[in-house]
């Protein structure tokens, strides 16, 4: 952060001086340490762009509805990105996230529609995704999470309906509401760490058959696996403190222990109920 609020005024790039690099693959100056809000915003013509070596940040709607723009490459020294910096950009395709971004802003990849491949190193730093960061990219099909990502935000992976694959690093402590509502998710495996299930988190993810969920979660939000038509099984080995109602459909068999709160759960809202004997 010290370096952002350090930057000097001819180290910015404006909208004004956006309007030097207009073609189809500029490659900008490495004077620039940052891009100003709006800057290249609904500029046409750029397919991929050659950042600053040292680029820091790039604020909101940096490269807002670029309607030609395939790919970016992200310098590993930038560290801050605005709300929408990426977002409507419909034919962009494939992401390199720098490792010392801690945070992928709100509809920082809004309804980029042909979005397919988002990559993270090994070593990023990230820990939160934000509100519809990544809402009705529709062509997303998979997502492998970096090892220090906490939190994912309200309605994150939106309608991402091609998603068939999510890692979740160990370290995961929330998931937000809608966060994967209608997804293709086939398998989920859900770290222990998991501590919250925000409402319909995974609504409507119709390729689902069994799911286990683990047993430090909290709060179990209402319809988190609510339209998940083709879900068998839903087991619970443990009574989270706080659960919505209609968890899922009553046609998916809650597997649970005799005699506890879920248990009781089951039996107000009819679901069927098969008994844990482990």
């Amino acid at each position: 952060m010290s370096k952002i609020m350090t930057v000097k005024a001819q180290q910015i790039l404006t909208r004004n001086i956006a309007r030097n690099y207009v073609s189809k693959d500029p490659v900008l100056s490495d004077q620039y340490l940052l891009i100003s809000a709006g800057a290249f915003s609904g500029q046409n013509k750029i397919v991929t762009i050659a950042f600053p070596k040292h680029l820091v940040s790039i604020k909101n709607k940096g490269f807002y509805s670029c309607q030609y723009l395939s790919e970016v490459q992200l310098p590993h020294s930038v560290s801050e990105v605005g709300t929408e910096a990426f977002g409507e950009c419909h034919r962009l395709r494939k992401v390199y996230i720098s490792n010392s971004l801690e945070h992928i802003p709100n509809y920082c990849f809004r309804r980029d529609k042909k979005l397919h491949t988002v990559l993270f190193t090994p070593n990023s730093i990230l820990t939160s995704i934000g509100t519809e960061a990544f809402c009705e990219c529709s062509s997303l099909n998979s997502i492998l999470l970096p090892p220090m990502v906490k939190e994912i935000g309200a309605r994150a992976f939106y309608r991402c309906k091609s998603m068939k694959l999510v890692r979740f690093p160990e370290g995961l402590t929330s998931i937000g509401e809608n966060a994967f509502y209608f997804c293709g998710i086939e398998s989920l495996v859900l770290p222990q760490s998991l501590e919250e299930l925000g409402d319909s988190a995974f609504f409507k993810c119709t390729s689902l058959l069994h799911v286990e969920l683990p047993t430090g979660i909290r709060k179990l939000g209402k319809w988190v696996f609510h339209g998940c038509s083709r879900l068998k099984t839903l087991t619970i080995r443990h009574d989270p403190e706080e659960i919505g109602p209609w968890v899922c459909n009553r046609a998916t068999t809650i597997r649970c222990y005799e005699g506890s709160k879920m248990d009781a759960y089951c039996k107000e809202y009819e679901f069927s109920v098969e008994y844990l004997v482990d």
